[in-house]
């Protein structure tokens, strides 16, 4: 008696079916691309101020004329905005 085939359902619709060989063989690894190694670029003068006034804890900066204000973060320390 030969074997039933599988319904095809809305699961394994688009699926193509694997004998038991296929599925134990381990997947074929890939060579791994090498990566560019070389200068961070300088920081821009608006983050070098933010990230001194974080570190510092300061609840305000100044920058072009403009303040930006600090809330406290539970992850990120302090966030500042535009006021």
């Amino acid at each position: 008696m030969p074997k039933r085939q599988k319904r095809v359902t809305r699961k394994n619709r688009g699926k193509k079916r694997v004998g038991k060989k296929a599925m134990r063989k381990a997947p074929r690894k890939t060579a791994k691309k090498a990566r560019k190694t070389g200068k961070k670029r300088k920081l821009n003068p608006f983050f070098k101020l933010m990230l001194d006034a974080k570190k510092n804890n300061f609840p305000s900066f100044k920058y072009n004329g403009k303040t930006y204000v600090g809330k406290k973060d539970h992850r990120l320390g302090m966030v500042y905005k535009k006021k």
